[in-house]
């Protein structure tokens, strides 16, 4: 795990230094190693080296490294036999060794015991169709100095990030948008289309970023960029079709005991992340069965009942005979807040990435691997809306007047703010999948919409900041809107949000985590299933619990899932009140340009009155005063 940047100058004439100012606003994703090599195109009489490249050149590429496998060797930038083809790369490429073994047959020299070294040789072996070839989780950059080209790859679900800046001058990349606020004359152009969209989802989904010209490589793409000219393609992308009523729990066990072997791979010490969750457990369950010594797991508690899973866990914990500990996370997050915004370099309201820092610093003070249970809730259909919208087909099947009626009735009892965004839910859109993902929103509805934004930014708020979600639902193949959801949640919200949360919280510490249900077999497998094989009523996961019940006792299969995060509410009205009322307030002219400051006030009040719970509201403009505070700090 690692942080990657480039630089392509066109008529630019950038030097080395930018390049290491870019190194050190990622120095955290990697601080056990770094280097850097400067290269023109036909030449191959480059070094890499740990010194800013001096001389002048097309090309700088520059790598910052968190030693996982072969700790000792392969640094990078690393280059093949004739230093023709460098590669910095950010990830771990697990069937590594597999690959190896196969181009030495092809009659491909290979020095290093590591497995970057096994991509310049898949380049010279496959070219653009390498990724292809690939088990692993992987950002990376392959410039070929004889075809004048340089060569980005992203993994199928964007577990690695990867950002990239085109101007007139210049061609940058990055693991992390704040590596741009180092370069001179870099366009801080704020994307309003951006904008929008955090306001709708939390975070701001791939392509687009919170700036013009500034874009994320979305999961499954390549890209390429040759005499100036770039394109972007996608080589991957699941596909939910549900064809396959019949589950063979034994290819599944299969499947996912090798997606977990995989990713345990590690030449340093590793752990889990256990909550009282159906993913982690098994994941626990699994190493538990592949490992001779007790496997590390850790536990993140909240102090709060309704919002705890540490009890849980300890259960899951106790059975496997782990090696466990608890950390407990206390409301002194006003700094922790501040660094991560630094961080993720543009607006991100996931209040969820507090707890999951936490439990990154205290697990990187005893491993540097860490596995996780994400994707299996977008796998394997875990979240409650996929229940809801399970049972709002019924509601669908009933006649339009009915279900207008029945609104109508319920809105005489209850107040208008409560009402209203379950009255568009049950009236207009019942058994509508697509409808329902358009409007779906945890922070602003439809209802919200019109009240709280500026009359100037609502048309952005109308129109291009709630397409995203569509484009992907529209895109899917099967006729099911439950699993279209489902392809639409793995090709955003699991990206975008939950993975840039994880990889963010973790990297920021210099911990590597590690996802097995992403596993593209597993993942295949998992979307070939039925619906009805995952959802059944309002029982979730449903196909997992059954797996479960071969390792696991009932307790722990049936405990109710609570969530990994913070009764920020409370703390709103408590412990972060203070706090919270002078960033909002003080800070107006920050978020006036797309929010109306009367509104705002009356959401602080509704909170603080406990006549509404605004809390995510509230935390979603403190986190845009945030980016826009750190951004100004660190980029001038």
């Amino acid at each position: 795990m690692c942080g990657i940047i480039g630089i392509v100058n066109k008529t630019s004439r950038l030097s080395g230094r930018s390049l290491s100012d870019m190194a050190d606003a990622i120095k955290h994703r990697g601080p056990d190693d770094w280097g850097y090599v400067a290269l023109n195109p036909g030449k191959s009489d480059s070094v890499m080296t740990r010194e800013a490249p001096a001389m002048k050149a097309k090309v700088f590429l520059g790598h910052r490294r968190l030693s996982i496998i072969d700790v000792e060797g392969s640094r990078q930038p690393l280059c093949n036999e004739d230093a023709s083809v460098w590669v910095i790369f950010n990830g771990e490429i697990y069937n590594y060794r597999e690959l190896a073994d196969e181009l030495c047959g092809k009659g491909h020299i290979l020095k290093e015991k590591g497995d970057t070294e096994v991509l310049v040789h898949l380049w010279e072996e496959y070219g653009e169709n390498m990724t292809g070839h690939l088990v692993g989780m992987f950002a990376f950059a392959i410039y070929d100095t004889k075809q004048d080209m340089l060569f980005l790859a992203r993994d199928r679900f964007g577990e690695k990030p990867l950002f990239y800046w085109h101007s007139e001058d210049l061609f940058a990349f990055a693991s992390e948008l704040q590596a741009f606020w180092r370069l001179e004359n870099f366009a801080r152009e704020i994307n309003l289309s951006a904008i929008a969209q955090f306001f709708k989802y939390c975070y701001i989904p791939a392509p687009e970023t919170v700036y013009k010209n500034v874009f994320s490589l979305r999961p499954g793409c390549v890209a390429t960029f040759r005499a100036s000219t770039f394109s972007v393609k996608s080589y991957w992308k699941p596909s939910v079709r549900g064809e396959n009523s019949a589950v063979d729990q034994e290819e599944l066990q299969e499947k996912f005991d090798k997606a977990v072997s995989l990713r345990m791979i590690s030449d340093v010490p590793l752990g889990l992340f256990l909550s009282g969750g159906i993913d982690s457990s098994l994941i626990a369950a699994s190493m538990a069965k592949q490992s001779v010594l007790p496997v590390k797991t850790f536990t993140a508690s909240t102090g709060e009942s309704w919002c705890d899973e540490s009890e849980m866990a300890a259960l899951t914990a106790s059975h496997l005979k782990t090696e466990h500990r608890k950390f407990l996370i206390k409301p002194d997050f006003v700094e922790i807040s501040e660094m991560l915004a630094k961080h993720y370099g543009q607006p991100y309201a996931d209040y969820s990435s507090i707890p999951t820092y936490y439990i990154s610093r205290e697990t990187r003070k005893h491993v540097k691997v860490a596995l996780g249970g994400d994707g299996g809730d977008e796998l394997f259909a875990g979240y409650d809306r996929y229940a809801n919208l399970n049972l709002s087909r019924i509601a669908g099947a009933f006649p339009y007047f009915l279900r207008k009626n029945t609104a109508a009735l319920l809105k005489s009892f209850l107040p208008a703010d409560v009402i209203s965004p379950a009255l568009f839910d049950f009236v207009c859109v019942a058994g509508n999948a697509g409808k329902r993902g358009e409007e779906y929103s945890p922070l602003f509805h439809r209802y919200w919409r019109e009240k709280c934004f500026q009359d100037d930014f609502l048309p952005e708020i109308r129109t291009a900041g709630f397409c995203r979600f569509s484009e992907y639902y529209n895109e899917a193949l099967s006729p099911d809107p439950l699993e279209r959801w489902l392809e639409a949640d793995q090709r955003m919200h699991l990206c975008d949000d939950i993975l840039t949360k994880v990889d963010i919280a973790s990297m920021s510490v210099s911990l590597e985590c590690r996802a097995p249900f992403l596993d593209h077999s597993l993942a295949e497998y998992a979307n070939s299933l039925s619906i009805s094989s995952k959802l059944q009523g309002r029982r979730t996961k449903a196909v997992l619990r059954e797996l479960a019940a071969r390792r696991l006792p009932q307790e722990i299969i049936n405990l109710p899932k609570k969530g990994f995060t913070l009764p920020l509410g409370d703390w709103f009205r408590k412990e972060l009140n203070e706090w919270g009322y002078s960033m909002i307030f003080d800070n107006i002219n920050i978020w006036n340009t797309y929010l109306n400051p009367s509104a705002v006030r009356k959401i602080w009040v509704e909170h603080q009155a406990f006549k509404m719970e605004h809390s995510m509201r509230l935390w979603m403009i403190i986190s845009l005063i945030l980016w826009d505070r750190q951004s100004r700090i660190y980029g001038g």
